[in-house]
């Protein structure tokens, strides 16, 4: 049979609350891998299916020593077995789609690696963790799926890493790509995606993850935003920042204020958006304030894509190249 490698790290897929008609209160992380994988006996049919748990939080409270365990544990699994089908990873849903795009920038591997994760917890009527992760396992032993890179499957849809986000607090149609949709889809019949085309970008192939990462925080536009935050961070002597915009990503003349005036050494900069889609654009401000726009990127990813850059010791030129590049 194929092999499957299965890695949790708990969430609301691991989740329990004191009955199953309780929705909201409940506490993540509970049950291991193993009560996960024995919930769905279908799964024995499908493939050999080995369990590691890397963590089980909620995934509010993910870190980066998480991060890294599970990259070094995604490229030894592929470097150590060559019919290895994929991973599936078990995650919580409130920052999964960081995971995925940190996963996508970092794995260079054409097997498929696949997160689900749950809106509903696992004691739950009608809980979507059990169809999730049957659907998740589907896919990455799916030869539709290589090639695609990082996949979310959630609620019978496949999602890329760099599109997908969560769009709503409840409900089990929780996930999305704004201004793209779906990759494809799977069901009864089996897994619907189309051929990957051509080989795919890994721009931190090569890049090993360290003990300590440097911080990056995100600045949030609003009316009147005033000084105080985004000066804090510059005081501070942050590495990377992300600034989300309103609109276009468009700043406040005294968000753009505090740039000009900052006379130390400029973080690595992205300009993303809060409206929740669309691309931000470069503008004639950007060279003189330091900035970069953060094209379609989120700012959460946005954020991501900082901290591995900052890890690799890159410069503004060569972030905004691989910006450009990038679809």
């Amino acid at each position: 049979m194929n092999r499957l490698l299965l890695l949790a790290t708990g969430g609301t897929i691991a989740g329990c609350a004191s009955d199953s008609a309780t929705l909201n209160d409940y506490t993540a992380g509970v049950l291991g891998g193993d009560a996960l994988l024995a919930a769905v006996p279908a799964l024995q049919d499908l493939a050999t299916i080995s369990v590691e748990q890397v963590a089980n939080v909620d995934s509010a409270d993910l870190l980066f020593e998480h991060w890294r365990a599970l990259v070094d544990r995604i490229r030894d699994a592929f470097a150590a077995d060559p019919v290895l089908a994929g991973v599936v990873i078990t995650h919580g849903t409130n920052t999964l789609e960081e995971t995925a795009w940190l996963l996508q920038l970092l794995i260079d591997d054409p097997r498929p690696v696949v997160l689900v994760g749950a809106m509903r917890p696992a004691t739950a009527l009608s809980a979507d963790g059990p169809l999730n992760l049957f659907q998740g396992v589907q896919v990455a032993l799916s030869s539709e799926a290589r090639g695609h890179g990082v996949l979310v499957v959630m609620d019978g849809q496949i999602h890329g890493a760099r599109a997908v986000t969560k769009v709503a607090t409840q409900g089990v149609g929780a996930f999305a790509s704004l201004g793209s949709g779906p990759l494809g889809w799977v069901d009864g019949v089996g897994v619907h995606l189309p051929t990957a085309s051509g080989s795919r970008q890994v721009p931190f192939a090569g890049l090993a993850l360290p003990e300590q990462w440097p911080q990056v925080p995100i600045v949030y536009g609003c009316v009147e935003p005033g000084p105080l935050l985004l000066t804090a961070c510059l005081n501070a002597g942050v590495s990377g920042l992300v600034l989300t915009g309103t609109g276009a990503g468009q700043l406040s003349a005294g968000e753009c204020r505090v740039l000009e005036a900052w006379a130390g050494p400029r973080p690595l900069m992205l300009r993303a958006n809060r409206c929740g889609s669309g691309p931000v654009h470069g503008c004639p401000e950007d060279e003189r304030l330091g900035l970069l726009a953060a094209g379609s990127l989120n700012p959460q990813k946005a954020r991501v894509l900082v901290l591995l850059a900052l890890l690799a010791g890159w410069n503004r030129v060569q972030l905004a190249a691989l910006i450009t590049a990038s679809p």
